[in-house]
């Protein structure tokens, strides 16, 4: 098996992702990527909950779902 076809065989185009991206929530929220980062709880208590990864900033789908339902 090569591995175009290994890759092709691993995707799962209709299942969530384990964490989004600032610009995926953004997407998703329709709001732009400063706002969201203003949003988030390492700026604002009670913000979005989010994962950091040395720079990287990561927000779980499920804490977000859960933090919309909770505004």
């Amino acid at each position: 098996m090569d591995k175009d076809s290994y890759r092709k065989k691993q995707k799962k185009p209709d299942s969530e992702p384990l964490l989004l991206t600032i610009k995926d929530v953004g997407a998703l929220m329709q709001i732009s990527e400063s706002k969201i980062y203003t949003m988030l709880e390492d700026r604002c208590p009670g913000g979005i909950p989010i994962m950091r990864f040395g720079r990287c900033v990561r927000v779980s789908p499920t804490q977000l779902r859960c933090w919309l339902e909770q505004q």
